[in-house]
């Protein structure tokens, strides 16, 4: 008895999407980890929330490996592991990312003051203003969307866990050859 292959968008098997969302998670998370660290070293601000950001992105590195070893060798122990790890981090990743967020908004009108430097120039103020709000867009989209990709990540990890114990559960069915 064979297992159909599950696939997401359309064509691209479950197993191949597992393998690459781990290594986008390894690579992306060590990635903003690092960047993050660079980051809080110059930033004199509210180091508290960047801080919590680099554990989120390490956090997710360090899961990632679970989920690459379990897609390459096959083994449902380690993509279910994944799979509850990446749940969870979605959960804790929401959690600080709206208290990032939250930060950002408190902490806007310092930036402001820091950016006028005291000009009365309707134009610095201006520009200032308008430079708080994009970065205050730019940031809660980014999070919305990195949210829905690790959302849609939860459920190609799951159909592919779902697969693998439909494969091991078809490994034990004893085949009867010899029936009248």
């Amino acid at each position: 008895m064979t297992v159909a292959t599950r696939t997401f968008c359309c064509c691209i098997p479950v197993r191949v999407g597992v393998i690459l969302l781990a290594i986008l998670g390894l690579v992306g998370g060590s990635g903003l980890a690092a960047v993050g660290i660079i980051n809080v070293k110059h930033s004199d601000g509210s180091k508290v929330a960047a801080i919590i950001q680099i554990v989120v992105y390490l956090l997710l590195a360090i899961l990632s490996i679970f989920g690459l070893i379990g897609a390459i060798i096959r083994r449902l122990a380690f993509v279910r592991m994944y799979l509850a790890m990446l749940i969870l981090h979605l959960f804790f990743s929401i959690g600080t990312g709206v208290y990032a967020i939250n930060r950002n908004f408190k902490d806007a009108p310092k930036y402001i003051s820091t950016c006028e430097s005291g000009s009365t120039d309707k134009a610095v103020i201006g520009a200032c203003q308008q430079g708080a709000t994009i970065l205050k867009s730019v940031m809660i989209g980014s999070f919305i969307i990195a949210w829905l990709l690790e959302t849609w990540a939860c459920f190609i990890v799951a159909h592919y866990s779902r697969q693998l114990a439909e494969e091991d559960a078809t490994k034990s069915i004893v085949k009867d050859t010899e029936s009248w």
